[in-house]
């Protein structure tokens, strides 16, 4: 793993990715503060951040052998929401070879890990009310109850909070945690944090806020996550997507801030915006359009079609559909003309211009 320097100061980090199971061989340079995976079912999301993870803590347990300073990760799986009814101690762990081995043994029974840094935890203070104030500033709600069983939404995000906490708070005496010292550690304080299926059991409104709202309470961690969410590549602009198919990570180097969604699902997604029929239908029609020529019945016949079948799309598209029906009935008058007379008078052109209720003509 190399780390270098970026010039606006943030790190740039160079990890070499091992075959493991599906995962190939490959590198992975992190340079934003924000990293998202999506692709299909079976793709290798979640086996490339458990690989990933395993990546970070052989790094670190090398480091700390050698006497060096490492870089600290946690990994958060997102999915696994059962918490643990056992009664549990608090973690106490004297130095970081035991952090590092915790770490790795939690992931056998993360229920159990979940309810001990949750007891650990939301017993003090300062972090309840942080904890509290993240969940109504992304909920829009008052957490009147630590000890409460909430959504599986709102117990997903107090969850990640908890796990990247504690991550960073693990060698600290919690009981004289004062509040300047807990903004000072989550604010300054870098941790690579990996997440799987980030969006697990959240409304797409959740969704939107939901980076800019981690990003905010820990200002100089990296996230690196997993999803299946198109609404998410398209809210955080410090951000790296990549697409990972057969377990292989593929850059996606467009600009997705804010971008269409409908174009996000057909570029990234392969979901088709419009059946087929729709889709021949309003490419005729912006032909029609374009060529300023077309065949006023099929015209007719292909809107009644589209406001019996498809309301929504014919309401989307009723803007093109007025246009195409109003050079539609003109062509066919000019066709009469062209019968009646034998031609058009030489200078003469039809063209729309738009008014209150559809197009008018202008010679």
């Amino acid at each position: 793993m190399e780390i270098k320097r970026r010039q606006d100061s943030q790190e740039s980090l160079l990890l070499k990715i091992p075959t493991t199971g599906m995962i190939k061989e490959q590198s992975m340079k992190i340079d934003r503060e924000v990293v998202i995976i999506y692709g299909y079912n079976n793709s290798g999301k979640t086996s490339f951040l458990s690989v990933l993870n395993q990546v970070f803590y052989h790094k670190l347990m090398e480091n700390f052998l050698l006497k060096r300073e490492g870089e600290l990760a946690v990994y958060i799986p997102t999915n696994r929401l059962v918490l643990s009814k056992a009664q549990t101690e608090d973690v106490k762990l004297k130095d970081l070879e035991e952090f590092i081995y915790y770490q790795r043994d939690a992931q056998d029974d993360y229920n159990l890990h979940l309810k001990r840094i949750r007891d650990s935890l939301m017993s003090t203070e300062v972090i309840c009310r942080a904890v509290a104030r993240a969940v109504r500033e992304i909920f829009n709600i008052e957490i009147v109850r630590t000890e409460g069983r909430y959504s599986d939404g709102i117990e997903n995000v107090i969850n990640i909070y908890l796990n990247i906490i504690w991550a960073m708070l693990w060698d600290r005496d919690l009981e004289n945690l004062t509040e300047k010292e807990f903004k000072e550690l989550t604010t300054e304080k870098r941790i690579y944090v990996l997440i799987d299926e980030i969006e697990m059991f959240l409304h797409v409104n959740i969704q939107a806020k939901l980076i800019g709202s981690l990003r905010k309470s820990f200002q100089n961690c990296c996230f690196i996550l997993t999803t299946h969410s198109p609404l998410l590549l398209t809210r955080y602009r410090q951000m790296a997507v990549y697409n990972i198919e057969d377990g292989m990570l593929y850059p996606v180097e467009n600009e997705l801030y804010y971008k269409d969604l409908d174009m996000v699902y057909d570029e990234l997604f392969f979901v088709e915006e419009l059946p087929k029929q729709i889709r021949e239908d309003i490419n005729y029609l912006g032909d029609v359009i374009m060529n300023r020529t077309g065949d006023p019945q099929k015209i007719k016949d292909l809107a009644k079609r589209m406001k019996e079948e498809y309301p929504n799309l014919f309401r989307k598209y009723n803007k093109i559909i007025v246009k195409a029906s109003y050079i539609g009935e003109e062509s066919g008058i000019i066709k009469k003309d062209e019968r009646a007379s034998g031609a058009v008078p030489n200078g003469s052109r039809v063209s729309g211009r738009h008014s209150g209720n559809g197009y008018e003509r202008g010679i």
